[in-house]
This record gives structure tokens, C-alpha cells and sequence, in this order.
């Protein structure tokens, strides 16, 4: 927790905070600002894949009923433990600053009403109690460590042998760097994924809290989202952490197909399905604003429709009693007004139910697709997917 500070001013951190964070700032892994350094980054990833590498050899060589030299072509220990851990923690850094402007806007755009800043600043407390809650990262630690376990298990019973370990009498028997991977790399991988996710669910906690709050909604603003549209940037704060989670989806499919053939049908399904329930993953939160959204809108309609036809009918009745006597129809500044006020019913009519459009969503789309590719490659071959490419552009 970020401290009292946060009920006083409503700030908070979905990043600073908690033991694993205070572990990684008494070990000298955090900056001034108290948010994990790219050395956290560094040092986590190679905590994670060194050991492993170190383990592989030494036991490849002194032991000869061994051979693990697979690790080092195994695309699944680089994702899994130096380029997930690694994205997941540089993304921290990010994440927190686009969060804590999303935060300030709801104040400093007045959306808010002052009977809602009281309980604006406990939801904050609220949230900033969760994120860093002790509590929690100890059940995800004790999840992980099941986890770990019984997946490493999998793997070598499915495989029958690889450098993880070997099957002998119907039995997983994990090797050095197996078992090491099953306490230690593994583990620590799926904690920072889960609490990514805990993150997201505290987040989304949060917005339907604020969402409940009395909000100050202008149904004209440009944004097409009644002052809300700002939130569209929070999707991209969790591009990092999908990514990291695609490469990883990725290499098991990748994995998969390298040991049973599965029909193109089944690998495009299977990508496509990925995406679609990632990307909803990450904006699903935003649904919580529908419901006011919708309010406002319709509440709009009703009011600026009573406007517009009091305006069209004093229109009306003043140039028709014109046209009838005669008199000058042009050089007036009525007709102007005209469109003016049907381009306020039409601008209340286009204003969306969720605060996002396709710009916002592209981040997520390239972090969960471009891992994919390497899924897409193993059904089409890359010389002719690069011809293809060539034969497009050119």
C-alpha cells in the first residue's frame, strides 16, 4: 500500500506496494520513484532461465543416461523465462504512470460531482489496499507453487523424455533443472502473471465503483463518450502483459503442433479464439459503464429532442408566416441555427455505449497477434508467406 497519503489524496499505485515489491526494493531493484528498474527486469528473467541452462550442462555431462540439450532449442524456456518475466515487469513502469493520469482526469475534467470526491478517494484506498495486499500474494504464491508442480509432472508424462525429465516405471522423475523449474522458474513466471491478473480485477473493481458514483456526463462532448472517452487509453496499459501472455500461448501451440498434427482449421481456430478472448479480457472492464452511458444518452435524446422541436416549430410558424406575406426569406441568421440543432440531436445519436474505439484497441490487437505468428508460420510455409507479402506490396 502506498500509504495514508492515498486516503488523503486519492492517489494510489497498482505497482508499488506489497512483500514481493518491498523484496525487490530492499534488494536495490527498484528506482527512486519506488517502481521496478529494468535491472529488476533483467535480474528476474536470468533468476529464472541461468540456473536452468547451468543445471542442463552439468548434468548432460556427468550424467549419461541424461540428455537435456534440448532446453537450449526449446522455444518455451525463452518465452516462458526470459521474455515474459521480463515484459512483465518493464511494462510495470508504464502501466503505473497511464494509470495514475486516468485516475487524476476523473478529478481534474470534473466528471465527479463534489458529493462524489469522498467516496471517490475511499474507492482509491480501496483499491490501492487490494492491489498491494499481502493476503493476496500469498494465495497466487501457494497457487503457483501447486501449479508448477503438477504442469512440470504433465509435461514430462505427455513427452516421455525432455530436459525437464523422463518417464521410468509409469513415473515422472524430473531432472535437475526440471526440478528446478518446477520450485523456483516456473513459479516465479506465474506469479507475475497472476498478479497481473489480480491487478486487472482490481482495476475493474475499480471502475465499477466509479462507474456506480454520481458522474457529471456531457452526452455533446467530442469524444462520443460524454467526457469518458479518456478512459480508451486503459486498455493499452495491459498491451505489455498481453503480449508477454501471447508469446507464451504462442510457444505451447507452437510446442503442441511439433508433437501431434492438428488440422489448419483447428490451429486458425485456435488463434483466432486466443485473441478474441484476450483482447475481451483486457476491455471487458469498460462494460461497467454502459449502464450510465446508456442513461445519459437517453436522457439527451429526450431533452435536446423537446429542444430542437420547440426551435424547428417557432422556425417553422415565423418563415412560413414570412413566405406568405412576402417578406425578404434570406439574410437571416435562423436557418443557421437549424443546423446547428440538428447536428446536436445527430452528435447525442452517434455517442457510443463504452468508452472505446478501434485506435484504442489496435495495442491490444498487435500484442496478442504478432506472437501468433509464429502459429500462423508452422501452417503456412514462411518462403511462401514472404512471396505472397512481396507479391502485395509490390
Amino acid at each position: 500500500m502506498t500509504g495514508e497519503t492515498t486516503e488523503a489524496e486519492g492517489r494510489f499505485s497498482l505497482v508499488v506496494g506489497g512483500p514481493f515489491h518491498a523484496l525487490l526494493h530492499r534488494l536495490g531493484l527498484t528506482g527512486a520513484d519506488l517502481l521496478p528498474s529494468r535491472r529488476a527486469a533483467l535480474v528476474l528473467a536470468l533468476l529464472a532461465w541461468l540456473p536452468l541452462a547451468v543445471l542442463v550442462v552439468s548434468e548432460s555431462l556427468l550424467n549419461a543416461g541424461y540428455s537435456g540439450w534440448g532446453f537450449f532449442t526449446d522455444g518455451m524456456a525463452y518465452t516462458r523465462y526470459l521474455l515474459a518475466i521480463s515484459v512483465m515487469v518493464m511494462t510495470e513502469r508504464y502501466a503505473d504512470g497511464r494509470l495514475k493520469i486516468l485516475v487524476n482526469h476523473f478529478r481534474e475534467a470534473q466528471i465527479l460531482t463534489p458529493e462524489a470526491l469522498p467516496e471517490f478517494r475511499r474507492a482509491l484506498a480501496v483499491a490501492d489496499y487490494r492491489s498491494s495486499s499481502a493476503r493476496a500474494e500469498l494465495v497466487i504464491l501457494v497457487i503457483v507453487l501447486i501449479w508448477s508442480g503438477l504442469t512440470t509432472q504433465l509435461v514430462v508424462d505427455l513427452s516421455g523424455a525432455s530436459w525437464e525429465g523422463r518417464t521410468m516405471a509409469g513415473e515422472a522423475v524430473l531432472s535437475w533443472a526440471g526440478l528446478t523449474a518446477s520450485l523456483v522458474s516456473t513459479p516465479l513466471f506465474l506469479f507475475l502473471a497472476l498478479r497481473w491478473i489480480w491487478r486487472l480485477l482490481v482495476w475493474s473493481a475499480l471502475l465499477y465503483r466509479l462507474s456506480r458514483l454520481p458522474l457529471q456526463l456531457t452526452p455533446l462532448h467530442p469524444d462520443l463518450a460524454a467526457g469518458l472517452g479518456f478512459l480508451a487509453i486503459f486498455p493499452s496499459i495491459f498491451s505489455g502483459f498481453l503480449f508477454a501472455l501471447s508469446a507464451v500461448v504462442a510457444s505451447a501451440m507452437v510446442r503442441d503442433i511439433g508433437l501431434e498434427q492438428h488440422s489448419a482449421q483447428l490451429v486458425w481456430f485456435a488463434v483466432a479464439t486466443w485473441m478474441v478472448l484476450s483482447v475481451g479480457l483486457i476491455v471487458g472492464p469498460l462494460l461497467v459503464f454502459v449502464r450510465p452511458l446508456y442513461t445519459a444518452r437517453e436522457a439527451a435524446l429526450i431533452e435536446y429532442g423537446r429542444l430542437a422541436s420547440q426551435h424547428h416549430l417557432a422556425f417553422q410558424r415565423k418563415w412560413l408566416g414570412q413566405a406568405i406575406h412576402g417578406e425578404e426569406l434570406l439574410g437571416s441568421g435562423d436557418s443557421s441555427s437549424v443546423g446547428d440543432m440538428n447536428a446536436i440531436v445527430e452528435a447525442v445519436r452517434q455517442m457510443r455505449f463504452v468508452p472505446l474505439d478501434l485506435p484504442a484497441l489496435l495495442p491490444l490487437l498487435v500484442a496478442s497477434g504478432v506472437p501468433m505468428l509464429a502459429v500462423v508460420a508452422t501452417q503456412i510455409p514462411v518462403g511462401d508467406m514472404i512471396k505472397w507479402l512481396m507479391s502485395t506490396i509490390l
